[in-house]
Order: C-alpha cells, then sequence, then structure tokens
C-alpha cells in the first residue's frame, strides 16, 4: 500500500521566537557545561590521546613512528586518490542512512550535515552533544521540525550502535570458518554478542506494545536512578515517558524504512572496511588474509564507542593494530595503514567539515522555515 499523503510538523506558534540557527546552537551546547568542566574533559582527553599514541601504541606493536612514516612514504599519488574515492562514496553511503530516517533530506545535504556535524564532534572532547546541537540547527535550517530531527538522531544512533556491536561477532564467525580464530577476539565477539542480542531484545520489546515499553522504561528508570545515587548525583525522573515517546515516535518510521536504513548502513560499514583493507594492501600488507583485516576494523570499530576521546581514536587504533600484529601482519605496515585509515574517516573529516560549514552559509536556496517539510504518515502498513 502506498503511505498516505504528507502531513508536515505542526508550525510554530504565532509569536513564537524564532528557532536558532546552527551556529547558535552549537555555542547554546559549548556553553552548557562550565568553562572549568570543558577544561577538565579537554586534558582527560588529551592525556588519553598522548598516552595511548605515545606510549601504548608503540608498546603494542614494537615499531616506532620513523618507521611509520617510510611505509607512508611508499604511497603514489595515484594510491592516495584511490582511497580518497572510496572515503567519498562512503560519505555518500552514510548519507543513504541520513535520507532513510529524515525524509525529505537530499543525498547532498546529507554529505553536508554528516561531515559539518561530525567535525564538530570530532574536535571537542566528549563533543557528542554539540554534534547532536549541530546536527538540530542545520536540519531545523533546511525546514526539518525538532520532532523529525530528534527520530532521526535516536533512529541513526540506535542502528550505529547495533552495527558496531554486530561487526566483531561477524568476524568471529568468519574466524572460526577460516580456522583462524583468536582468544582475545572471541571475548570482544562474546561482549558484542551478549550487548547485541540485549539492545535487539529490548528495542523489540519497546516496539512490541505499550505496555511492554512501559515496562523496559521502570526498569531503566531504576537502573538509572541507583546509578545517579551511587554518584550522589540528582535523579532524572521521566524516563518511562520518554521510552513510550520513543516507541510512539519510531515504531512507523522503524516499521517502513528498516530495510533502507540497514542496507546503507551495512554499505557504508563495507565502503569503510575495504578503505581499511585498502590502506594495508597499498602498502604492501600482504600476509593477513582479508577475514584477519576484517577482524581487526571491527574489533577498532567497537572501541570508537569510548567517549574519552573523539570518536574513540586513540583506544580503536591501538585495539585494530594489536589485532592486525596478533594475526601475523608487519607491526609498521599495520600501524601506517591503520593511521592512515583514521587520518581519512577522522583528521580529514575537520577540514572538509569546515567546507560544509561554508556550503551551509553560502545555500541560502535550501534554507526554508523550521518545520515545514512535510513528513510522511507511517501510520499504514508498509508495503
Amino acid at each position: 500500500m502506498p503511505d498516505d499523503p504528507p502531513e508536515p510538523d505542526a508550525p510554530p506558534e504565532p509569536g513564537a521566537p524564532p528557532e536558532p540557527d546552527a551556529l547558535t546552537d552549537v555555542s547554546a551546547e559549548l556553553h552548557s557545561k562550565s568553562v572549568g568542566r570543558r577544561a577538565v574533559e579537554a586534558l582527560v582527553s588529551l592525556v588519553a590521546l598522548v598516552v595511548m599514541f605515545a606510549l601504548v601504541l608503540p608498546k603494542v606493536t614494537g615499531s616506532t613512528y620513523h618507521d611509520v612514516a617510510d611505509q607512508l612514504g611508499h604511497l603514489s599519488v595515484a594510491k592516495i586518490g584511490a582511497l580518497a574515492a572510496v572515503w567519498v562514496i562512503g560519505l555518500f553511503a552514510y548519507a543513504g542512512v541520513l535520507t532513510a530516517v529524515l525524509p525529505g533530506l537530499r543525498r547532498v545535504q546529507g554529505v553536508v550535515l554528516n561531515t559539518a556535524t561530525s567535525a564538530v564532534s570530532n574536535v571537542v572532547p566528549f563533543g557528542g552533544a554539540v554534534g547532536v546541537g549541530a546536527t538540530y540547527g542545520i536540519s531545523r535550517s533546511w525546514g526539518f521540525g525538532a520532532p523529525a530531527i530528534t527520530l532521526a538522531i535516536l533512529v541513526s544512533g540506535v542502528w550505529n550502535v547495533f552495527l558496531k556491536l554486530g561487526l566483531p561477532v561477524i568476524a568471529l564467525v568468519l574466524l572460526v570458518a577460516a580456522g583462524e580464530a583468536r582468544s582475545g577476539l572471541v571475548i570482544a565477539a562474546a561482549v558484542g554478542f551478549v550487548a547485541l542480542a540485549a539492545s535487539v531484545l529490548v528495542l523489540t520489546l519497546v516496539m512490541r506494545s505499550d505496555t511492554l515499553a512501559s515496562a523496559v522504561g521502570r526498569v531503566a528508570q531504576r537502573v538509572i536512578s541507583w546509578g545517579l545515587r551511587t554518584l550522589r548525583r540528582d535523579d532524572r525522573p521521566g524516563i518511562e515517558q520518554a521510552v513510550l515517546d520513543f516507541r510512539h515516535r519510531s515504531s512507523g518510521l522503524i516499521s517502513h524504512r528498516w530495510p533502507r536504513i540497514t542496507f546503507w548502513m551495512l554499505t557504508y560499514s563495507l565502503l569503510q572496511f575495504a578503505l581499511q583493507l585498502l590502506c594495508l594492501r597499498f602498502l604492501g600488507e600482504t600476509t593477513l588474509s582479508t577475514v584477519e583485516v576484517f577482524a581487526g576494523f571491527a574489533f577498532g570499530r567497537l572501541l570508537s564507542t569510548i567517549p574519552i576521546t573523539p570518536s574513540g581514536v586513540g583506544f580503536a587504533d591501538t585495539g585494530a593494530v594489536a589485532s592486525l600484529v596478533a594475526f601475523g601482519g608487519d607491526p609498521a605496515i599495520c600501524t601506517a595503514g591503520v593511521l592512515l585509515f583514521t587520518g581519512f574517516i577522522f583528521l580529514l573529516e575537520i577540514p572538509i567539515g569546515g567546507v560544509s560549514w561554508i556550503i551551509w552559509a553560502r545555500m541560502r536556496s535550501w534554507r526554508r522555515p523550521a518545520g515545514s517539510i512535510p513528513q510522511p504518515d507511517f501510520s499504514a502498513s508498509p508495503s
């Protein structure tokens, strides 16, 4: 059955103040914490980066950064161009995820939104909230309402978590089939499998009925309240209602668009893996099998969820290199390949994100009143 005609988000009340733009939202998030707290977070993140890159990574690999520089010096311009092409295609693939969770968003807008918000998150310690603020500001300036943006952030976030938890499980299955399983990855895969199974179960219960969603919310409320009391923090009531709100907002979108969301999320992840594989192959690493490289990639993506540093940088790199070296890879080449991969998916996003902010500022033709982009009615059964 075709979807019902789309309906716009509710327009703002007459006389209501205009919704803030992207720069205002980012500024508000940056100032939501005290200067002292931001300074402490920055210091913790910086110390973690120094420890991981200056001490832990060289200790794990036994190679020096001079060795890494020698390896990177072997790359030709053509190979760097090929790697850049794979990276760019990956950006358009993730834009497919964004267009699936935020109906009405165009693919090129998805690329701008992704790179602009990633750049903010990558330069601010514990900067996820700032990136979310940028997402709201940019999306509202293009005509999307807060309910649609909130839903898009929540659903894409859930799928990202599912993917990062599921990759080590897939890697373990492939390694077992190839007879190459390692104890360290078995532990990581077991943790990922348990977390993934629990997450899928919770999401299934929430989507099943209001009664089950309320039960999940009550359990979550008790756990969070206990944790806050232990930390001597004020309680945060309303978890049960928040879970119910998520169910009501997301059930239609998920039931209609989960195949599209999943397809583009998997495509994006496979392109990231292809980038990691090519980084190693172009540097001359041929002793590792494709399955072993995938296992190292999966372990690194799992560790990228560590919030101490932006995108888990340092932890993800060390974990990925350690896995590859354990499989028999050349330490210097593996270190160079993983750092080259990080250069594309993390460092390069910062200047490209800056360009995206300029595009956002200059493309006045994309601007719409907040809430004016119609959203589909997903109440009908999916076709």
